[in-house]
């Protein structure tokens, strides 16, 4: 895998995630209390995906399976190299003028692999991705407060929930 130009962010947290459609979603939970908010919606359902000191990774949603891959770079049709964040950049301006562009990077299951730009959901990406390199999943929401680079950021929905049980429901519906 080519760590030195994917997207990576440390935090302490906790990630667990519901199965929904044949993908897991998962929820950052951070702050003060995470393990017991964690250990509360493993009791709703959810299942423990990590715990502790978390590298979170930037993503992009793909039409089909396996519905995630982080890129690393692209080599456009042109033949020019595209590295690191302005990937992202890349994809959002010229993924449909260049559909046959190749993405490199790791798929859902940890492995070096490439997809075209056509298969790249541009207008759902970039998304979130934590848990184990052999099998991250796609996080949707964070519950608490946390310092994020802007592209993690604006790619988490964050939940203010009072009432944990609720959290299945809308995972579901994102």
């Amino acid at each position: 895998m080519n760590q030195t130009t994917i997207l990576t962010h440390q935090l302490e947290g906790a990630i667990v995630a519901y199965a929904v459609n044949d993908l897991l979603k998962g929820v950052l939970v951070v702050g003060p209390g995470y393990p017991a908010i964690a250990e509360q919606l493993v009791k709703d359902g959810a299942q423990s995906i990590a715990q502790g000191t978390l590298t979170l990774r930037l993503g992009v949603a793909l039409y089909d399976r396996p519905f995630f891959f982080i890129p690393h770079s692209i080599i456009d049709e042109a033949g020019a190299s595209i590295r690191g964040e302005v990937v992202f950049d890349w994809l959002r301006g010229m993924a449909y003028d260049m559909p046959r562009s190749e993405v490199f990077g790791v798929t859902a299951r940890g492995k070096d692999d490439q997809v075209f730009a056509r298969d790249v959901d541009v207008e759902s990406s970039p998304i979130v991705v934590g848990g184990p390199e052999a099998s991250p999943v796609y996080v949707v929401t964070l519950i608490g407060e946390a310092r994020l680079p802007l592209r993690f950021a604006s790619a988490l929905k964050t939940l203010t929930v009072a009432d944990l049980s609720e959290v299945r429901t809308i995972i579901a519906s994102a």
